[in-house]
Protein backbone atom coordinates (compact mmCIF):
# COMPACT_ATOMS: atom_id res chain seq x y z
CA UNK A 1 0.00 0.00 0.00
CA UNK A 2 1.49 3.70 -1.23
CA UNK A 3 1.50 6.11 1.30
CA UNK A 4 -1.58 8.08 -1.24
CA UNK A 5 -3.32 5.07 -0.72
CA UNK A 6 -3.15 5.24 3.07
CA UNK A 7 -4.60 8.42 2.75
CA UNK A 8 -7.14 8.15 0.75
CA UNK A 9 -8.60 5.38 2.78
CA UNK A 10 -8.11 8.02 5.91
CA UNK A 11 -10.50 10.13 4.06
CA UNK A 12 -12.93 7.37 3.44
CA UNK A 13 -13.18 6.67 6.62
CA UNK A 14 -13.28 10.42 7.90
CA UNK A 15 -16.44 11.87 9.70
CA UNK A 16 -17.54 15.59 10.28
CA UNK A 17 -20.20 17.44 11.98
CA UNK A 18 -22.95 19.06 10.33
CA UNK A 19 -25.74 21.50 11.17
CA UNK A 20 -29.10 20.13 10.19
CA UNK A 21 -32.01 22.33 11.65
CA UNK A 22 -29.49 24.54 13.56
CA UNK A 23 -28.72 21.31 15.34
CA UNK A 24 -24.83 19.59 15.81
CA UNK A 25 -25.05 16.48 14.15
CA UNK A 26 -21.78 14.43 14.69
CA UNK A 27 -20.23 11.10 13.08
CA UNK A 28 -21.36 11.83 9.67
CA UNK A 29 -19.15 10.28 6.58
CA UNK A 30 -17.34 12.65 4.58
CA UNK A 31 -19.14 10.57 1.88
CA UNK A 32 -22.68 10.27 2.55
CA UNK A 33 -26.24 10.59 1.26
CA UNK A 34 -28.69 12.81 2.45
CA UNK A 35 -31.07 10.32 4.09
CA UNK A 36 -28.29 8.66 6.41
CA UNK A 37 -27.78 12.34 7.40
CA UNK A 38 -31.22 12.57 8.18
CA UNK A 39 -31.22 9.02 9.90
CA UNK A 40 -28.19 10.49 11.87
CA UNK A 41 -30.18 13.51 12.88
CA UNK A 42 -33.22 11.49 14.23
CA UNK A 43 -34.84 12.58 11.50
CA UNK A 44 -37.29 10.36 9.63
CA UNK A 45 -36.44 10.19 5.68
CA UNK A 46 -39.53 8.79 4.89
CA UNK A 47 -41.42 11.95 5.59
CA UNK A 48 -38.63 14.61 5.31
CA UNK A 49 -36.09 15.60 2.89
CA UNK A 50 -32.87 17.49 2.81
CA UNK A 51 -31.99 20.71 1.58
CA UNK A 52 -28.31 22.11 1.75
CA UNK A 53 -27.88 25.54 2.62
CA UNK A 54 -25.13 28.01 1.55
CA UNK A 55 -25.86 31.35 1.92
CA UNK A 56 -28.60 32.22 -0.27
CA UNK A 57 -28.02 29.33 -1.84
CA UNK A 58 -30.36 26.35 -1.58
CA UNK A 59 -29.63 22.59 -2.76
CA UNK A 60 -32.54 20.60 -2.32
CA UNK A 61 -32.17 16.74 -2.65
CA UNK A 62 -35.88 15.60 -2.53
CA UNK A 63 -36.42 12.36 -4.38
CA UNK A 64 -32.65 12.06 -4.46
CA UNK A 65 -32.24 11.14 -0.58
CA UNK A 66 -29.57 8.29 -2.20
CA UNK A 67 -27.56 10.37 -4.06
CA UNK A 68 -24.01 10.31 -3.19
CA UNK A 69 -23.29 13.74 -1.66
CA UNK A 70 -19.46 15.01 -0.48
CA UNK A 71 -20.04 17.04 3.28
CA UNK A 72 -17.69 19.61 5.04
CA UNK A 73 -17.14 20.45 8.50
CA UNK A 74 -19.95 22.44 10.00
CA UNK A 75 -22.46 22.71 6.75
CA UNK A 76 -25.75 23.35 7.45
CA UNK A 77 -28.61 21.82 6.43
CA UNK A 78 -32.79 22.12 7.12
CA UNK A 79 -35.14 19.32 6.73
CA UNK A 80 -38.23 19.76 5.27
CA UNK A 81 -41.70 17.56 5.88
CA UNK A 82 -43.08 16.32 3.53
CA UNK A 83 -45.28 13.64 5.57
CA UNK A 84 -49.26 14.61 5.56
CA UNK A 85 -50.86 17.07 8.17
CA UNK A 86 -53.63 16.21 10.16
CA UNK A 87 -56.78 18.40 9.23
CA UNK A 88 -58.90 19.35 12.65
Amino acid sequence: MTVADTRHEGAAHKTVTVIVDEEPVSGVPLHTTPNEILRLAEIDPAEHYLVRVNGRHRESFKDEGDKDITVHEREKFVSVFTGSTPTS
